[in-house]
């Protein structure tokens, strides 16, 4: 008979399994600020690994098609459970989570889905109903944790430059809040489906949007254009229009080669008819910068948004004028995404409109001037240099 002081106990005279953590191994591991203290930016530690544990859990992000990987540690004295090498749990939409293994005991122990993510952009709730072989109960029986579907891995490799890149939980958040209703995996419908929330940019700023963000540049360190998502009807320029959307499109891992291209017309080239464009992050001082002396008076080139009247003097760029309507808006250029996906390259304009080429873009403009200053940030319109089209403003 064997000494009973050094027989092992059988494992499955436990009455349950207590677990103590699960770590979710096909997390992308990218998500910060899971507190909500940092606002928009890109700041705050990353969120907690393992993603629960007794005291709470924390929101994951994965790519769709992917199989759930999670990795168990229980309790110590249940570490190697006979019954432990049989836990599974069940989950929302046919989701099974389950040892791969042999049957042999080891921890901690890893468990794999039994069909991959759905392919769709969405936010669940990820709830678990744990149970283990010979009927021995699991401590907690269920657990939960969100998770956000996304189209790929995030790209984050320019978050030292972008202000917009970098993942956050709020910016996770609002990215798959606004696409995920479109319910297409197309990207171009996506670019188009985010842009149709800005119809039109504005030049003028807003005092219902708190200064620190700098509307309507959104040129801030507050997490740049991305605080524009809680002020849509405020709408932006059109540069940071474009900026936002190509952070929500890292930010989900949605595949396609973007640009930030700037296009404008010029009075000394082809009388103004002619598109110019260039990718303004190579060449941050392109756009329309064309200035004469006439009559010992200054003039300068803009282009014009709203029709004019030569030698009429107009307040700011979109101020409210005596009839209600907005004065027209003095522009550089006109910025757009350049975005291209399975062999087709489009153009979305910031709260201008889509285009298959640069060549059209000018008709967004209502033309090209030449104006001199007028009091309190006014101009006074000196001579029209060519129209693109009939028409205002937006």
């Amino acid at each position: 008979m064997a000494d009973p002081t050094t027989e092992s106990p059988q494992p499955d005279a436990a009455r349950s399994i207590a677990l103590h953590s699960i770590e979710f191994r096909s997390d992308h591991g990218l998500l910060k600020d899971c507190k909500g203290e940092s606002g928009w930016r890109n700041e705050g530690a990353l969120c907690p690994r393992p993603e629960w544990t007794p005291g709470g859990s924390v929101p994951l992000s994965i790519s769709m098609g992917r199989h759930i990987v999670v990795r168990l540690e229980l309790a110590q004295r249940d570490a190697y459970s006979a019954a432990a090498a049989e836990i599974r749990a069940v989950g929302p939409g046919g989701i099974v989570l389950e040892s791969r293994g042999s049957g042999a005991v080891a921890a901690p122990l890893d468990l794999f889905s039994s069909r991959q993510i759905g392919r769709k952009i969405q936010k669940f709730n990820l709830a678990l109903s744990w149970s283990a072989g010979a009927g021995v109960a699991v401590s907690p029986a269920r657990t939960s944790n969100v998770v956000y579907v996304t189209m790929g891995r995030p790209q984050t490799d320019r978050q030292d430059v972008w202000q917009e890149d970098g993942v956050t939980l709020k910016r996770m958040d609002r990215a798959v809040s606004w696409i995920a209703p479109m319910d297409t995996l197309n990207p171009h419908e996506i670019v188009e489906g985010v842009m149709a929330r800005f119809p039109t940019y504005t030049l003028l700023p807003s005092p219902r949007v708190p200064r620190k963000y700098h509307h309507p540049t959104y040129m801030n360190n507050e997490g740049g254009a991305w605080p524009m998502t809680d002020y849509v009807e405020e709408s932006g320029e059109c540069q940071a229009i474009v900026r936002l959307l190509r952070g929500m499109l890292r930010q989900l891992g949605i595949p396609g080669r973007t640009r930030m291209i700037v296009v404008w017309g010029d009075p000394n080239v082809g009388g103004g008819r002619r598109a110019l464009s260039a990718d303004v992050e190579q060449n941050p001082w392109a756009g329309l910068d064309a200035t004469k002396v006439e009559g010992g008076r200054v003039w300068r080139a803009a282009l014009v948004d709203g029709p004019v009247e030569v030698g009429r003097t107009y307040p700011a760029s979109h101020t409210r004028m005596p009839d209600g309507s907005l004065s027209p808006g003095l522009n550089r250029y006109e910025a757009s995404l350049e975005f291209s996906h399975g062999g087709v390259t489009r153009y979305y304009a910031g709260g201008a409109g889509v285009f298959d080429s640069v060549e059209p873009m000018l008709g967004v403009f209502w033309g090209l001037i030449w104006f001199s200053s007028a009091p309190d940030d006014g101009y006074r319109v000196e001579q029209i240099v060519a129209t693109y089209r009939n028409g205002g403003w937006g």
